[in-house]
């Protein structure tokens, strides 16, 4: 059976790279704006019968790009593909995936339902901010991990790191950055104010960081509030350079002023979010090997 890739118009260089690795053709969505603010897709191929893969990122503007990838796979369910995969490289609104406070919505079970809805039968995205929401998803879900990529690239140009997580829940991404670059690791504890998001640095590591470059290590990059105060601690305690290695690059809300004040010198990412004046890996390869795997739930590449 044919396998086409088809790009929405957030799918950046990965739908095209995707599809070469794939060796299947490959198909930009068609889409026309109206006036209002609203917009139709049309898919421009015959889907019937065939495995369609949709390549579409959900930045900024998350609810467009997602209306979009919605639109796409119900046109294809119409059109009666054979089946239908969503690869969504940067998934938003995986952020709140309980309600903090009464009357919130929980936004990552929300994605989930409006996907299953569509037509998707199996999803793959990079990295995702929680993993948890994905076991609501009703097909496969697969979860690529690109950190060993974006270790490789950062390793070409460091001579002495050492890994430094901004708060406790990006510890185990600071150790499988650490063994890749082959150095020691801490964490900053971190606290966040429920109503501003404001975050603080609670408490402290004891270690100390003379003349090594210190790699700031996230999956992702939003306001570059957390990453400041990480930058800042790490000049304190000695660092000779500040970097940060991030899956997504959001970089939201004056986000490159702030690391550019906080001292950091390079920033590193890869091309799930369109990023200026970074260091930017292609995880193009290692979504492609995730359609080698064998059937599971979810799974970590």
């Amino acid at each position: 059976m044919t396998t086409v890739v088809v790009g929405g118009s957030a799918s950046g260089e990965i739908g095209p790279n995707l599809a070469r690795a794939l060796k299947a053709e490959y198909f930009r969505i068609e889409k026309k704006d109206f006036p209002d603010g609203e917009f139709v897709v049309k898919v421009p191929f015959d889907a019937r019968g065939k495995d369609v893969v949709i390549v579409q990122s959900t930045y900024a503007p998350q609810d467009r790009h997602i209306m979009e990838l919605i639109f796409i796979a119900d046109a294809l369910k119409d059109m009666h593909a054979k089946s239908i995969t969503a690869v969504v490289p940067y998934l938003a609104y995986m952020r709140q995936d309980k309600r903090f406070l009464n009357g919130q919505v929980v936004s990552a079970h929300m994605i989930m339902r409006l996907l299953n809805a569509s037509g998707i039968g199996r999803l793959v995205t990079v990295q995702p901010h929680k993993e948890k929401p994905l076991r609501l998803f009703r097909g496969r879900a697969d979860s690529i991990m690109p950190i060993e990529t974006l270790m490789g690239r950062v390793s070409r140009d460091l001579s002495d790191p050492y890994v430094l997580a901004p708060d406790i829940g990006g510890l185990e991404l600071a150790k499988k950055a650490a063994r890749i670059l082959g150095c020691g690791y801490t964490h900053l504890d971190k606290e966040r104010d429920r109503i501003t998001g404001i975050p603080r640095i609670k408490n402290k590591p004891h270690e100390r960081f003379d003349g090594k470059q210190v790699v700031i290590v996230d999956d992702m990059i939003s306001t570059g509030t957390t990453i400041m105060l990480a930058s800042k601690f790490a000049y304190s305690r000695g660092a000779t350079e500040v970097v940060t290695a991030a899956v997504h690059l959001v970089m939201a809300d004056g986000a490159r002023h702030k690391l550019l004040q906080a001292g950091v010198t390079r920033v590193y990412g890869t091309n799930t979010i369109p990023a200026k004046n970074s260091v930017i890996v292609d995880v193009s390869g290692e979504i492609a090997r995730a359609f080698g795997k064998k059937a599971g739930r979810s799974r970590k590449s």
